[in-house]
């Protein structure tokens, strides 16, 4: 049974219980955070709401005590052309939906769409309690279904006088959609929500279309049946949203469910009491786990960091002490130890000389150091995304990281096996794709090297018969020489070129550096021959020549006339032309 030091243990069980604490102060922070930004968006949009309906509520008021009006209403036989114009006017400049005047029947007898195939005039509004209760001299200001228009709307309506006593009233309707349409006033954040609920529980307003005209709360029968009798849903019947309200470190969570989707929310309610309505507005928080992520991994990378340093620490006073109480022996053991050392570094520096000769085992840091420079670029770019919070690009990042270990693996795996002809998996391939993996890895030295690269277009209809993983490590290779001798040319240009012909396809690819010594063309190809000092056995172009062969291609190199050299890579585009 494998049994780890109680060191070990104990530092493990004190990064566990940090995460833990960690996790659970940044989830409370975060839900602390929404819940004040809810609070924050719910009294600007409560604040804009009650400004724009006590507008509205005062325009009646200016209605009724038009003179004009008062004895158009008390005496039928007055033309009603004036007093439609005049509602139009006043609809018009208001920015109302409508505005029409019914008599003390409950009968339209004038209105603001009086010229539209929808006018309200001849229609009875009798049972709506916007007229019945302004009949009584209240002012009222009442949500409902319109009738022709089935559309919600806000009526304000506000009783006509005449010799004290009520001859008709006048309405003022406002369409809700109005204040939904306005997203930057009522809602500046798109990972937030907001409804409004009437007396009822019935949300008369909301920036989600599937929860206007339903509710949150059980309808029981009685409840149905007054929907039924008031009639201001007309035939809707509203429907329950599954909604369920907890409270995590003294902050409600509201967990709403739709359609294959939960949700969580963070909520802020505000009254909206010209409408006896409640204001809510709702923080979406369904990712508050996610986002504590980064802090964990920041609060690990530290406590690894301290505990390296303390243990470094440690060892250091312990060494001082013991090096106090034996010094002799110390010594004499670090003499010993150099010895051993030195006969050590003996058989290194001869078993490295003997490395050499296995001629794909060499091969292996040169193929992969490309890859690995190419990871170490796309996880600073993580770290640095993580610390922004752009969690998704890191992400992203993080996957191709993985991609390219993924290939380290196939690179290593098939530099093994190599020397088996047999286990070449030759198919038909995009070069298009084969070249572009060939540049996501070779892409940290070009820009290391400030290579200018020329885009080509190369259709997807081009194929070639290779082996991928193996090709893009000849094309990785033949890029990265090309990178590093261009680094010290002052203009720095790597380009492409692809021709087809009876059946084969010719792909160049062109640098503009020194070029190839005229009497290094004739060895280039061969092993060990390299043209670096101090970096590379020289077994990349001998690997790569013998890779091309077995797909029955060709790798050439030659100087182009103006300056630089020129890699030309012919391979079949069909199994039948090998």
């Amino acid at each position: 049974m494998l049994r780890f030091p109680r060191k070990i243990l104990f530092a493990v069980a004190i990064l566990i219980v940090l995460l833990l604490l960690s996790f659970l102060f940044g989830r409370h922070y975060d839900l602390t955070q929404a819940k004040r930004q809810a609070q924050r968006q719910v009294n600007q949009l409560s604040h804009y709401l009650d400004t724009e309906l006590a507008r509205f509520a005062a325009i009646p008021h200016l209605v009724t005590d038009n003179q004009l009006l008062t004895a158009f209403v008390s005496d039928n036989n007055q033309a009603v052309q004036p007093i439609n114009n005049y509602l139009a006017d006043i609809q018009q400049a208001s920015g109302a939906s409508d505005v029409y005047v019914l008599n003390s029947k409950g009968d339209v007898v004038a209105s603001s769409n009086w010229q539209l195939d929808y006018s309200y005039i001849g229609n009875n509004f009798a049972f709506r309690p916007y007229f019945y209760q302004a009949l009584a001299g209240e002012k009222v200001a009442y949500f409902a279904l319109g009738l022709r228009s089935n559309e919600r709307g806000i009526y304000f309506s506000e009783p006509i006088y005449h010799d004290n006593n009520v001859i008709g009233v006048v309405v003022l309707k406002v369409n809700v959609s109005k204040f939904e349409s306005d997203r930057q006033l009522l809602n500046t954040s798109q990972a937030s929500h907001f409804y409004l609920s009437l007396a009822d529980n019935i949300i008369a307003m909301s920036d989600i279309q599937s929860w206007r005209l339903n509710t949150m709360q059980q309808i029981d029968d009685a409840k149905q049946q007054s929907f039924i009798n008031s009639r201001r849903y007309l035939d809707h019947m509203p429907k329950v949203i599954d909604a369920q309200q907890q409270s995590s470190h003294g902050v409600p969570i509201l967990h709403i469910s739709e359609t294959n989707k939960r949700s969580k929310y963070v909520p802020a309610t505000a009254a909206i009491e010209l409408l006896n309505a409640q204001m809510t507005v709702l923080v979406d928080m369904s990712s508050v786990n996610i986002a504590q992520l980064p802090r964990l991994v920041w609060i690990a990378v530290i406590y690894a960091g301290a505990l390296l340093i303390f243990y470094s620490l440690m060892a250091r006073f312990a060494g001082y002490k013991k090096l106090l109480y034996s010094r002799h022996s110390l010594e004499q053991e670090v003499i010993e130890r150099t010895h051993a050392l030195e006969k050590a570094q003996t058989a290194l520096v001869q078993s490295a000389k003997l490395a050499t000769i296995g001629q794909l085992s060499a091969g292996i840091n040169h193929e992969i150091n490309q890859p690995l420079s190419a990871m170490s670029t796309y996880l600073v770019s993580a770290k640095r995304l993580i610390t922004k919070g752009e969690v998704t690009q890191a992400a992203e990042n993080i996957v191709i990281v993985q991609s390219l270990i993924e290939r380290v693996h196939k690179i290593v795996g098939q530099l093994k096996h190599f020397s088996k002809p047999a286990q070449t998996q030759l198919r038909e391939q995009s070069l298009a794709q084969l070249l572009k993996n060939a540049m996501v890895i070779a892409s940290a030295q070009l820009k290391h090297d400030d290579v200018i690269v020329k885009p080509v277009e190369i259709a997807n209809t081009i194929k070639v018969w290779v082996d991928g993983v193996k090709f893009e490590q000849v094309l990785v290779n033949v890029i990265t020489n090309a990178s590093h001798a261009m680094a010290q040319s002052p203009k720095r240009e790597l380009s492409f070129e692809i021709e087809q012909f009876d059946g084969r396809v010719k792909l160049s690819i062109l640098d503009t550096g020194p070029g190839i010594e005229q009497h290094a063309l004739g060895t280039i190809f061969e092993p060990f021959y390299s043209t670096k000092s101090t970096n590379g056995l020289g077994l990349g172009l001998s690997i790569s020549k013998q890779i091309i062969n077995s797909f029955n291609g060709c790798l050439t190199a030659h100087n182009r006339p103006d300056g630089g050299a020129q890699f030309i890579i012919t391979l079949a585009n069909t199994k039948g032309a090998l």
